[in-house]
């Protein structure tokens, strides 16, 4: 018998702050995060060895692409216009797909570039860029729904690379 998976993307859960959902995503790809630096940087010298450059750089970049009609522009609009009069506007942010094992954490993450305002005569996209430092990925599969049990597990080890520093091995 053949494995099944199953994704259901209208049931992906985007929080702001720990308690702000994110509703209002179009169609198509809505959510798009990417590593900035990937840890290891690798140079084959003239004589065949592999030398690797370690960077524990754990910022990412995160694209939400909403809706023109969508609530949560407002909110993050007001975080955005908090950050610029404060520097104050930073939240965390977790990305989870309860149909399978993704998921993404960062305790801070702002506001890096703004939607294009447009309008025209359909429902325009409003294309939000932010970024996390100190991020945690899990990028799972949907073959079964993760527990909670391995929610927290993913967290952990995620968390591990952003520790480095802390820990003497």
């Amino acid at each position: 018998m053949a494995d099944i998976f199953n994704y259901c993307p209208d049931k992906i859960q985007c929080l702001i702050g720990g308690l702000l959902p994110v509703s209002g995503f179009v169609d198509g790809t809505f959510i798009s995060i990417t590593k900035d630096v990937m840890p290891f940087t690798s140079v084959k010298t003239p004589d065949g060895t592999m030398a690797r450059l370690y960077n524990s750089d754990q910022t990412y970049t995160i694209t939400l692409t909403l809706h023109c009609g969508s609530p949560s522009n407002d909110v993050l609009t007001k975080f955005w216009q908090l950050d610029e009069l404060t520097q104050r506007g930073k939240f965390s942010l977790l990305i989870k797909d309860p149909s399978g094992s993704d998921l993404f954490y960062s305790a801070t993450t702002w506001i890096e570039t703004l939607p294009t305002l447009s309008k025209s005569a359909s429902i325009d996209n409003r294309v939000w860029g932010l970024k996390s430092s100190s991020a945690i990925i899990n990028i799972g599969s949907n073959s079964d729904p993760s527990s909670i049990l391995q929610d927290l597990i993913n967290l952990a080890t995620g968390a591990l690379p952003a520790l480095e520093g802390l820990i003497n091995v």
